[in-house]
């Protein structure tokens, strides 16, 4: 694992294809980038079966203390990597698009379905083989701030696909497509406490050995937030079916929240004002009656919007655009509260 001076900060990579190249200089300047960004020495070949796609690669790459992650898009290739003893690292790679790839490991090839999540053991060789190129995500975490040892890891790696598991679904997935955002390699430290937490998640329960609610915090609050800000425009959305959701007690719920600025329950009313300060405040508001800003937003009723307007910028409804300056600076801290 590649260490650097700050562990606050990781290193961020984007690879685009140079314009000007011809066909064999485009493969070539990529398998040199990707050479350099996979942690496992891996070869690059073109696809003995590639059909006509137009070799446009893609990726991104990000380091960081105890972590790694890439994303690849687009590049139809024959990479195989040879057995790397002393690798200190769980990989789990997460096939997003995968048309007629296959994957060897151990020497055994098979055919990889689309979304398709499994552990990749590169202690020994393996290849792959995607004629068609692919849209992967892969996450490398230092073994041993998991606690998982020889056995363990072996007895992971002879999983098959982990896409149907509850856990992955709610868990690995959404921090696999999450990292990408502005600012990520000077938050590399909580990005990495995020991930050791997702995998400590997932890894207790596959093994069904218990995790201590300290190390499954940060997933489960990320995992929690993510589902909120798809789901809080449904009026049935409470604590109580969060809970059931996430198959949790409330107590533990409002454990994983007691320490955010806002609790759970909190999250959900800000989440549904914030949209109707947004619907209020634009051009065609008049347009829109109070039944209909609150019924889109997730409330109940249009009384529990009145008073969670209220409630977040001291003003009533009706009094948004007379003081519309007063509601976008209330608006622009409710958003502030509601980052990640």
């Amino acid at each position: 694992m590649p260490q650097f001076a700050s562990e606050s900060s990781g290193h961020l990579r984007r690879y685009t294809v140079p314009e000007g190249l011809s066909p064999e200089e485009r493969f070539e300047h990529w398998r040199t980038w990707y050479g350099s960004a996979v942690e496992t020495p891996m070869r690059l070949e073109k696809s003995a079966h590639a059909s006509p796609v137009l070799f446009t690669p893609s990726a991104i790459s990000l380091a960081g203390p105890g972590f790694s992650l890439i994303e690849i898009w687009n590049a139809p290739a024959l990479g195989s990597w040879a057995p790397n003893p002393d690798t200190r690292d769980i990989r789990v790679a997460y096939f997003r698009k995968a048309p007629t790839l296959t994957l060897a490991l151990n020497g055994e090839p098979e055919p990889v379905s689309p979304g398709s999540v499994r552990f990749i053991d590169t202690s020994v060789g393996g290849s792959f083989d995607a004629p068609e190129g692919f849209h992967a995500v892969q996450i490398n975490i230092d073994r041993s701030s998991l606690d998982v040892s020889e056995t363990a890891l072996g007895s992971l790696i002879r999983l098959p696909d982990l896409a149907k598991h509850p856990l992955v679904g709610t868990f690995v997935v959404p921090a696999l497509l999450s990292w990408k955002r502005p600012g990520i390699d000077r938050e590399a430290s909580g990005t990495a406490d995020i991930l050791r937490s997702v995998m400590a998640t997932l890894v207790g329960s596959l093994l069904d050995v218990p995790v201590e609610d300290e190390a499954q915090k940060p997933a489960l609050s990320r995992a929690v937030k993510k589902y909120l800000d798809a789901s809080y425009d449904n009026p049935d959305l409470d604590v109580a079916m969060v809970a059931e959701r996430f198959n949790l007690s409330r107590r533990s719920l409002f454990y994983f929240f007691e320490n955010e600025e806002l609790h759970l329950g909190e999250r959900i009313r800000a989440l549904r004002t914030r949209k109707a300060l947004e619907l209020l405040l634009q051009a065609d508001a008049q347009r829109i009656t109070y039944a209909e800003v609150a019924a889109s937003c997730g409330f109940s009723n249009v009384q529990s919007m009145r008073r969670a307007v209220k409630e977040f910028t001291g003003m009533n409804v009706r009094e948004i655009h007379r003081s519309e300056t007063g509601v976008r600076v209330a608006l622009k801290q409710l958003r502030e509260s509601l980052m990640p």
